[in-house]
């Protein structure tokens, strides 16, 4: 069983210094916050009661197992980390109540990140998940979500759209820091989905040869 490495930390909390400064903006950031701590949370659920077999199965060849769709969401989410903390850095203040922008390109690569997804991406092979152990892809998963939360923390009151950041998985692109964010959530949701699916599969076989 997957035991007591379920453990998920506190680590989303908002600023209210930021809040006070730039409500609409800080509740844009809050909103992707809320985002990712619903993310690790969901994720916790889905794999409860699971044993490590069923969580590092591949149900083809060439399908990813659940220990493997954690792996690269950890590898995607640290590949972000360096550049969006750098741009946070240089990001300016927010001087007025306004909204955060996306851009076009970013609101593109939203609608079709979202589950239930119909356009596949290639998978770059940085990012092609290479641990297949359960425990050590559900620890790096948790440690990436530290990581986005501390960068989402970092951006409060901050211009994070003025700041663009180059894709690290696409270099020919660039968005700006809170399109980032956005995507990097929406990312996470994309294979939480394949997660059910995979576990759905698993179940349905489990009923059938119960049968």
């Amino acid at each position: 069983m997957t035991g007591g490495i379920l453990r998920l930390p506190r680590i989303f909390t908002a600023s209210p210094l930021a809040a006070r400064i730039a409500p609409v903006a800080s509740g844009q950031l809050e909103i992707v916050r809320q985002q990712a701590e619903a993310i690790s949370l969901r994720a916790k659920e889905l794999i409860a009661g699971r044993s490590e077999a069923e969580l590092a199965i591949s149900l083809e060849h060439t399908s990813w197992s659940v220990a493997q769709c954690f792996d690269h969401l950890a590898q995607t989410t640290n590949a972000f980390v360096p550049s969006i903390s750098s741009a946070i850095a240089r990001a300016p203040r927010l001087t007025s109540d306004r909204t955060l922008k996306t851009g076009a390109l970013t609101r593109l690569f939203l609608r079709n990140l979202e589950p239930p997804y119909r356009l596949r991406f290639k998978v770059l092979a940085p990012l092609v998940p290479r641990q297949r152990n359960f425990h050590s892809s559900w620890a790096a998963f948790l440690d990436s979500q530290v990581q986005l939360a501390k960068m989402i923390r970092s951006a409060a009151g901050l211009a994070v759209d003025q700041v663009k950041i180059e894709s690290p998985v696409y270099a020919r692109f660039s968005y700006n820091v809170y399109g980032a964010l956005r995507m990097l959530t929406a990312h996470q949701r994309r294979h939480l989905w394949q997660i059910e699916q995979i576990l759905k599969t698993l179940d349905g076989a489990k009923v059938r040869n119960a049968s």
